[in-house]
């Protein structure tokens, strides 16, 4: 794998930008971004440019990976092997097949690291793997390109990358989420469990909302992990009120 082509420069799209432009050949594109302004011009190219590498990543938001996908389709060269890096699996890899000609080689990861995880090497982190439609031969290239990284690989079916995702992770985004709407105090007077909480809070919010209304909306297990979750709280509510009726009963 000489050159990658990478569409989104976006938190994520730039931190595997940053990792990797030192040891390939990376065309980027972004139509969202203004290099002019933000970034060193050079790293963008036209898109016509990204579609002319055999290996092509899709760093966008969910939201937006039908319409990407269906624009970019009638310019996908046959032989290309196409990798999302959504946080959802089944959704995208859909839309690939859909839109994509047979011809063209899919294959789903989901990074299990972002930008406040990763410091100066991806080695170590852990990447999801769900191939689709891809030969073995470019399958064991997309696996040695990430392995040469550090990162280590688990490969499972996009149903069950989502199953467990909607506890791993949305699980720890909606914990995160509903954290910052409660006015936790700033104290000294706390426990390590709570520095915890209020650690897990700061960095789920640093990740955008579209990101956190993405894995929820595109997850077909998150609904039921938010009912049991809820029901689980109230459960123990209302325990927790009834300890409190048989004390009031018990004192009169």
């Amino acid at each position: 794998m000489n050159g990658i082509g990478l569409i989104g420069f976006g938190r994520f799209g730039r931190l595997l930008y940053n990792h990797l432009k030192n040891r390939f050949t990376i065309t980027v594109y972004d139509p969202s971004v203004n290099p002019e302004n933000e970034f060193n011009p050079a790293i963008f190219q036209p898109l016509q440019q990204v579609y002319i590498h055999k290996y092509l990543i899709l760093a966008v938001p969910v939201s937006s990976f039908s319409q990407l996908v269906s624009d970019i389709s009638p310019h996908i060269q046959a032989g290309t092997v196409v990798m999302d890096v959504c946080a959802v699996k089944q959704y995208p890899l859909k839309v690939m097949e859909k839109h994509l000609s047979s011809e063209v080689e899919i294959v789903g990861t989901h990074p299990l690291f972002g930008p406040d995880s990763v410091r100066e090497s991806l080695e170590g982190h852990t990447i999801i793997l769900t191939p689709q439609r891809i030969s073995a031969l470019n399958l064991k290239v997309v696996k040695d390109f990430w392995q040469d990284l550090g990162i280590t690989i688990i490969e499972m079916s996009p149903e069950e990358h989502d199953r467990l995702m909607a506890w791993t992770l949305a699980l720890t985004h909606f914990l995160g989420r509903s954290l910052k709407t409660l006015p936790l105090p700033d104290t000294s007077v706390s426990t390590r469990d709570y520095q915890n909480l209020i650690l897990l809070m700061e960095k789920i919010n640093r990740d955008t909302w579209k990101l956190f209304e993405d894995m929820h909306h595109y997850n077909p297990f998150t609904a039921d992990m938010r009912r049991q979750l809820l029901g689980a709280m109230t459960d123990l509510n209302e325990r927790l009120d009834q300890l409190e009726d048989v004390a009031v009963k018990n004192s009169d």
